[in-house]
């Protein structure tokens, strides 16, 4: 009966998209940033305390001078996304280590893992909300 193909067809992507509705953490992002996985500030910051004292791991801030230096995510590295040889500094990084880039609420970090995936950094984790939901979900902040 393809009435009934159509229906059981509709009633398994609603199971589908319950689940991802359900885990956000299982979502990736897309567009810009490819199938890097966007984290939520929970599991950012679980990230961030399992790789502390890491130097092997790189949390990346593609704010502003200014705005890094008033406010930052403890243990940051800056790469201003808007400065003219942002290309430049990214790509003398090493490709290696994995990365967890952030700005203020996202729209920076996709043009900055957009521009990481281009010259093959595989390693990359995204935090979309930036310090902006970081500190919405009371986590603390550093200067």
């Amino acid at each position: 009966m393809p009435g009934m193909k159509r229906i059981l067809f509709m009633a398994g992507l609603a199971d589908v998209v319950c689940a991802f509705l359900l885990r956000p953490s299982a979502l990736r992002a897309q567009g810009a940033t490819g199938e890097y996985p966007n984290l939520s500030p929970a599991e950012a910051r679980d990230l961030l305390g399992k790789r502390s004292g890491d130097p092997g791991f790189v949390l990346l801030d593609v704010r502003t001078r200014k705005e890094f230096d008033a406010e930052r995510i403890a243990g940051a590295v800056i790469v201003d996304y808007n400065s003219p040889s942002f290309r430049e500094k990214i790509s003398q990084l090493d490709r290696s280590k994995p990365y967890l880039v952030y700005c203020r609420t996202g729209n920076r970090t996709n043009g900055a893992v957009k521009v990481m995936r281009e010259l093959g950094f595989s390693n990359v984790s995204v935090f979309p909300g930036g310090i902006t939901k970081w500190k919405e979900a009371g986590y603390p902040t550093t200067r």
